[in-house]
């Protein structure tokens, strides 16, 4: 069915400014359009702060679940639940940049075996001093211009943000396995890009607003690393992310314990510097491919 199906997974997050900015431009447009929201067991209070607002707003279907199933389980929800063509995944914590944002998305929507990837940013506003990690990350590493996005299409592949057809993502699902933070979205460009897909990056950024504390965003990174240990290690993974790279480039020469170990006693002192106020990414990229080689051995 020809339309846009806005699918919007939740959890532990107050929605409502991106329904209330979605709406107004979809019914601006005069498309066909629904926006689908489903909670992944929120508890009922911050549930209730936001929902009743909406129960008789006009396409748009809320669902909650009672118990979470995870980042990759909840889209392959919203895409079964969704009645048109054309999927749209936003996260629940962002907001169009832009009053042009969906219209930006119109002429993609005859396009066959493409996707498109619409980007992240963030205000320049510095925030609190807890919340300047997962900011200075996301400016620095997730801010990317689609020029440079395009040069290497799949590399910076994300799900919020993506215009996708909704009839290739019923022939490639995501990985319900992956529960853990990070890398459900790395496995399904992989795998689209294995199967001919195009992606195209367009400069049609989403604010991304809801920034984790330094100390839950630095457990994140290292959950996602875990799970490209694991996605690795089951060989699940149709190519190689940059990390997966330099640890087959340290294992030709047989130095990947050699350079973890050399990288451990710095360990302390490179947390504290990413969850003080002048956070490097240097570091940061120090710490991941430390953590890699200590999960790593666990597979060996």
């Amino acid at each position: 069915m020809k339309g846009l199906s806005i699918l919007i997974p939740v959890h532990e997050y107050n929605p409502a400014e991106l329904i209330h900015a979605l709406h107004k431009q979809c019914s601006s447009l005069g498309i066909a359009f629904e926006i689908i929201i489903i909670d992944d067991a929120s508890n009922t209070s911050s549930y209730l702060s936001w929902k009743p607002a909406f129960d008789n707003t006009l396409n748009l279907h809320i669902y909650r679940l009672e118990y979470n199933i995870g980042r990759a389980a909840i889209r392959n929800e919203l895409i079964k639940k969704s009645s048109f063509d054309w999927l749209l995944f936003l996260d629940a914590d962002t907001i169009p940049c832009t009053d042009s944002f969906l219209k930006n998305y119109l002429p993609f929507l005859s396009a066959t075996n493409t996707c498109v990837c619409g980007g992240t940013a963030y205000t320049q506003n510095m925030p609190a001093p807890d919340q300047q990690l997962r900011w200075i990350y996301g400016r620095k590493r997730e801010e990317i211009t689609a020029e440079k996005r395009n040069r290497n299409p799949f590399d910076t592949f994300t799900l919020n943000n993506l215009l996708i057809r909704k009839e290739v993502l019923l022939k490639f699902p995501l990985d319900n396995s992956i529960q853990k933070y990070g890398h459900e979205d790395t496995l399904l460009g992989m795998t689209l890009a294995s199967n001919g897909l195009t992606i195209i990056h367009i400069d049609n950024f989403v604010y991304h607003e809801g920034l984790d504390n330094n100390e839950v965003f630095l457990g994140k990174i290292k959950q996602s690393i875990e799970t490209l240990v694991e996605l690795y290690s089951q060989n699940k993974l149709p190519s190689r992310t940059k990390l997966i790279k330099l640890h087959s480039r340290l294992a030709t020469f047989r130095l990947n314990k050699f350079v973890a170990c050399c990288i451990k006693p710095f360990i302390p002192a490179i947390e504290k510097n990413l969850l003080g106020p002048t956070p490097s990414m240097f570091y940061m990229d120090l710490l991941k491919l430390w953590y890699f080689e200590e999960c790593m051995k666990s597979k060996l």
